[in-house]
């Protein structure tokens, strides 16, 4: 795993409990979710993969709803997936997809769920790109409140 950011202190040495995984079908968040498997707790951690359902309104082009819906199935798919690869690994594990601002809804859900770790990608624009488009690794690493990893 390439950590780009971490934020707070890591769970000690074994593992993480509850973690928080965004997800959004590319490969910085597939690789995100690879890392969180191998930072997960055996026999006791706890995987919520959460996919945000936001159009992109910078878009030029129209997008229609079925576009956004097909988008969202993919993701779906991808993450449940993952939770099968977790239950195999003894991790249990949820596909979780919420309308919403990406980072506002992965915050979210780690409050809810009551999570100790986030773990993000990032497309690895560098920082100025980053600032310019919103990243949404760098808001959650701004605004999270518990321990962030950015994996890119």
């Amino acid at each position: 795993m390439t950590e780009a950011s971490s934020r707070g202190e890591l769970p000690a040495e074994g593992g993480a409990r509850r973690l928080v995984v965004g997800y959004d079908g590319s490969p910085p968040a597939h690789r995100a979710a690879r890392a969180a498997i191998g930072l997960a707790q055996p026999d006791v951690g706890r995987i919520w993969f959460v996919h945000a359902t936001q159009p992109d309104r910078r878009r030029t082009e129209p997008i229609t709803e079925e576009e956004i819906r097909s988008h969202a199935r993919a993701a779906i798919r991808a993450m449940e997936s993952l939770v099968a690869d977790c239950g195999a690994r003894g991790l249990v594990a949820e596909a979780v997809s919420r309308e919403g601002p990406a980072a506002e809804v992965l915050l979210r859900v780690a409050s809810e769920v009551g999570a100790d770790l986030i773990v993000v990608g990032t497309r690895g624009r560098g920082d100025a790109g980053r600032v310019l488009l919103g990243s949404v690794s760098l808001r959650v690493l701004s605004d999270s409140r518990l321990p962030t990893v950015v994996v890119h």
